[in-house]
C-alpha cells in the first residue's frame, strides 16, 4: 500500500485524470489511434473500448469508507460488454490515498473494472432510448455521480445481507471504489474479480423428476442428485431475489429472476476456492442495463414483474429502492450492519439526489409543476448529464442554469428524432460547433475528420477479424473502398464481411469447407486431434473436470471412441447435403415452377423454408442410413440402437452417438452434447448468451430427455421380464 497523504475528506463528485501507456498493444492499433487523435481536428474520436495492455489512471472514491485516492490499473483482459457497460480484468499497479486506506484494494491484485458505457453503438443507443422513455433523461449511472454511488452502496449492503441469508458474504461480489472516466465520459466502479463458471452440463436420466421444491433442499444439505448444479443455482437465485425484496430492492431483483431466461450468467460457481460444491455460488452483477417499461416486456418474467411493479405504484422499473423497508431490515439485523452504517447514511443522502435529478414523470407526477426545489434539482441533473454527453460545454452549462427559456428549448430540441442531439450539440458545445463549421468550410479538414473516423472503425474491424493487417492498411489508403464496405458489409457477421470483401479468403473458405469433411473421414490423427481440442476447450469452459479430461485423453484409442469419431466424420460430411439439395430445389422452383419472377422467388423461398423446418432432411437421412449400415455390418444392435433412432432427425442427429456413449463414457458424452447445445443456442440474440437458461433447456431437451425416456423403457422392460 502506498504512503497515505492525509487531507480533508471531500464528498463532492471527484475530478478525474487518465493516463494511458501502451504495453504489448498491436503496432497497427497504435498507428490507427494516432490518426484518430489528429491534433488538427477539434472533436475527439476514440475506439469502442480499451486495448489489453493499456494503463488507466483514475481518481477514485472508496465505497466503505468513502476515502479518496489515485489508482493506476493495467488491463489484462476485455471480459465483455452488455447494455449496462463494458468490463475489464485489471491488475492494480499503483495506489495512493489522500485520507486513509480503501479496504480491499491492494497493489498487485486483480480486479474487475466496469465502465458504464456499452462497447456496441447499437446497445448504447437502445439502452439510452429506453431509459429516456422511462425517466426522460440521460442514463444516470453513466452521467450522474449520485446514481453511480447508489449502485455500489446498495451492493455493499446486499453483500452484508447475504451473510444473513447464505451464511457468507462471498455469495455476493464485493465492490471497492467508484471513478469517472473522461474518455468515455462515464462513471465506473472497481469490483472484486471472481474466478468462476456458469454451470456444468450434468447427465440426468431422471429429468422428468427434476422438481424445484424438495430437491433443492436436498442440494442444500449436500445430498447427491443428478442435476445438483442446475438446481443449486435456481435455489440460490430464488433466495437472492427474496433477499432483494426483503431489503427493499425489488427492482434490482430483476437481475436474478430465473424466468427472465437471461439472468443465469449473473450467478457464477466460485472456482477460486478449494473443492467448490454446487452451493458455492456468487452473484456478480448489480447494475441493471435496460429499464422495464409497462408496454415493452423483454422476457417471459417481465410480464409478472410489470404487474408486481404496478401494484407497488411503479409503472417503470429499473433500480429504485424502498428506503423505508431497508431501514426496517437494518434495524432487524442491527448487529450485522453496525460497521456499515456510514454506507447506509451515504445511501440515504445519495438516493434522493439521484431520484430528484430526473423528470421521472411516473413518480414525480404533478410535483414538477409546483415544487421549485424539485424543478431546480431536476434541471441541475439534466444539465450535468448534457455536459457529460458533451452536448453542453462549461460556458453553456452556466447559461442553461441561468435561463429557464433556454433550458426548456434545449430540452425540447432533444425530442427531435436523430437530429435533436446534433442540433443541441451545435448550440451547446462551441468546440463541436467550430468542428462542424470547419467541415463545411475546409475540404482538407473534412477529409481529416473522415480519416479519423475511418481509423477508429478499422481498429474495431481488425479486433473483430473483419480484416487482417494488410487489408486494413489498404483500406486506410483507399477511403472509397472503406466507406463502401462500411455501408454495405459492416452490418454482417465478421466472417461473412471478410468472405465478400476478400476473394482469396472466400476461396480458401470454400476450399476448406470442401476438404475438411474428407480429411476428417480419412485421417485418423486429424480426428483424434479434433477430439483432443474439444476436450481442452471443454475443460477450459468448465464443462468437464481435469480428471475427466485426462480420463478421455488416456482412452483416445478405445474402439468405441474411434467408432464415434468415424461417425462424427460422416455427420460432418452429410452437413452440406441438405443445403446443396435445398438450393438446387429452390433454383428449380424459381426457374421452372414460377411463371413470373416474383412467383419464382416465392416458390424458392417456400422450398428453402420447408427444408429448414422438416424433421427429416436429406443429410439426416444419409446419416441415419449409415448407422443402420453399421448395425447390419457389425450385427450389433445394442451399441447402436439409440444412435440409430436419433441420427435420422434434422439438426439433433449429431447427438445420437453422444447419447449412446452415456453409459461407457459419460464425461465425453456430456461434453459433446454440451458443446453442441451452446453452439446452436449462441446464434440466438440476447437469450442465446453463454450460461443463459435457453442453453441448458436445449441440452436437456436433446440429451437428458432422450436418456430419461430410454431409462423408462428399460425399467418397463425389466418389470415385464419379472
Amino acid at each position: 500500500m502506498a504512503d497515505h497523504k492525509m487531507s480533508v475528506l471531500v464528498k463532492e463528485e471527484p475530478k478525474t485524470e487518465r493516463r494511458t501507456r501502451t504495453v504489448d498493444i498491436p503496432d497497427l492499433h497504435q498507428e490507427l489511434e494516432q490518426i484518430s487523435k489528429n491534433s488538427e481536428i477539434l472533436k475527439n474520436y476514440h475506439p469502442s473500448r480499451y486495448e489489453v495492455g493499456e494503463r488507466l489512471e483514475y481518481k477514485i472514491t472508496g465505497v466503505h469508507p468513502a476515502n479518496e485516492g489515485r489508482a493506476v490499473m493495467e488491463i489484462e483482459k476485455f471480459v465483455g460488454g452488455g447494455f449496462a457497460g463494458q468490463v475489464y480484468r485489471v491488475r492494480l499497479i499503483e495506489l495512493e490515498t489522500d485520507d486513509g486506506e480503501i479496504p480491499g484494494l491492494e497493489i498487485g491484485n486483480i480486479y474487475a473494472v466496469k465502465i458504464l458505457v456499452p462497447p456496441s453503438g447499437f446497445a448504447l443507443f437502445f439502452r439510452n432510448l429506453i431509459y429516456w422513455m422511462a425517466y426522460q433523461g440521460a442514463f444516470s449511472a453513466q452521467v450522474n455521480h449520485a446514481a453511480a454511488r447508489v449502485g455500489v452502496l446498495w451492493q455493499k449492503l446486499i453483500r452484508r445481507g447475504a451473510k444473513i441469508y447464505f451464511g457468507t458474504e462471498r455469495s455476493v461480489v464485493d465492490t471497492y471504489a467508484t471513478f469517472y472516466d473522461d474518455v468515455f465520459n462515464s462513471h465506473g466502479e472497481i469490483n472484486e474479480w471472481v474466478t468462476g463458471r456458469n454451470w456444468k452440463f450434468e447427465i440426468d436420466d431422471h429429468v422428468f423428476n427434476r422438481k424445484r421444491l424438495g430437491i433443492t433442499e436436498k442440494v442444500i444439505k449436500g445430498m447427491k442428485i443428478n442435476s445438483a448444479e442446475y438446481l443449486a443455482k435456481r435455489n440460490f437465485m430464488e433466495k437472492l431475489v427474496k433477499l432483494f425484496h426483503d431489503m427493499g430492492a425489488p427492482e434490482l431483483a430483476r437481475q436474478y429472476e430465473w424466468g427472465t431466461m437471461k439472468s443465469q450468467p449473473n450467478a457464477l460457481l466460485r472456482m477460486d476456492i478449494p473443492n467448490p460444491s454446487p452451493n458455492d455460488l456468487c452473484g456478480i452483477d448489480f447494475r441493471a442495463g435496460l429499464a422495464l417499461l409497462p408496454f415493452l416486456p423483454m422476457s417471459p418474467a417481465d410480464f409478472k414483474l410489470i404487474i408486481q411493479g404496478i401494484f407497488r405504484g411503479n409503472l417503470v422499473q429499473f433500480d429504485r429502492g424502498n428506503m423505508k423497508k431497508l431501514d426496517q431490515f437494518i434495524q432487524k439485523y442491527k448487529t450485522y450492519f453496525e460497521d456499515l452504517m456510514p454506507v447506509y447514511e451515504e445511501l440515504k443522502e445519495m438516493e434522493p439526489k439521484y431520484r430528484r435529478s430526473l423528470p421521472d414523470l411516473t413518480h414525480h407526477h404533478f410535483k414538477l409543476l409546483f415544487s421549485r426545489s424539485l424543478q431546480k434539482d431536476v434541471s441541475k441533473g439534466l444539465i450535468k448529464g448534457w455536459k457529460c454527453q458533451e452536448l453542453a460545454d462549461d460556458k453553456f452549462e452556466q447559461k442553461l442554469d441561468r435561463s429557464t427559456i433556454r433550458f426548456t428549448l434545449f430540452y425540447i430540441l432533444g425530442a427531435i428524432p436523430f437530429l435533436g442531439k446534433f442540433f443541441r450539440k451545435i448550440w451547446g458545445n462551441s468546440n463541436y460547433a467550430r468542428h462542424i463549421k470547419n467541415i463545411l468550410k475546409s475540404r482538407t479538414y473534412f477529409k481529416e475528420t473522415l480519416r479519423a473516423k475511418q481509423a477508429v472503425a478499422l481498429i474495431d474491424w481488425h479486433r473483430e477479424g473483419r480484416a487482417q493487417e494488410e487489408r486494413i492498411q489498404n483500406l486506410l489508403r483507399k477511403p472509397g473502398r472503406f466507406w463502401t464496405q462500411k455501408f454495405f458489409l459492416s452490418w454482417l457477421p465478421p466472417n461473412w464481411h471478410r468472405f465478400f470483401a476478400e476473394p482469396d479468403y472466400a476461396w480458401k473458405s470454400i476450399k476448406y469447407a470442401v476438404s475438411y469433411p474428407v480429411r476428417f473421414y480419412r485421417d485418423n490423427e486429424f480426428r483424434e486431434k479434433w477430439l483432443l481440442d474439444q476436450v481442452e476447450g471443454g475443460q477450459k469452459e468448465g464443462m468437464i473436470s481435469g480428471h475427466e479430461a485426462d480420463y478421455i485423453r488416456e482412452r483416445i484409442k478405445d474402439p468405441f471412441i474411434q467408432k464415434y469419431l468415424k461417425c462424427v466424420a460422416v455427420h460432418i460430411a452429410t452437413l452440406p447435403i441438405t443445403q446443396v439439395i435445398s438450393v438446387v430445389a429452390a433454383l428449380y422452383g424459381m426457374m421452372v415452377m414460377g411463371k413470373t419472377w416474383a412467383e419464382g422467388l416465392a416458390y424458392a423461398g417456400l422450398i428453402l423454408a420447408a427444408f429448414q423446418v422438416t424433421p427429416v432432411s436429406p443429410g439426416s437421412l444419409v446419416r441415419g442410413l449409415y448407422v443402420v449400415y453399421l448395425i447390419i455390418k457389425e450385427r450389433d444392435l445394442k451399441n447402436y440402437w439409440v444412435a440409430a433412432l436419433i441420427s435420422f432427425w434434422h439438426y439433433v442427429g449429431y447427438l445420437g452417438f453422444p447419447i449412446q456413449m452415456v453409459t461407457k463414457f459419460p464425461a465425453l458424452s456430456r461434453l459433446m452434447a454440451g458443446r453442441w447445445a451452446t453452439n446452436v443456442v449462441h446464434i440466438i440474440p440476447v437469450f442465446g448468451e453463454r450460461g443463459a437458461l435457453l442453453e441448458h433447456w436445449v441440452f436437456d431437451m436433446f440429451f437428458n430427455v432422450p436418456i430419461s425416456i430410454r431409462r423408462i423403457f428399460r425399467k418397463s422392460e425389466d418389470i415385464r421380464k419379472e
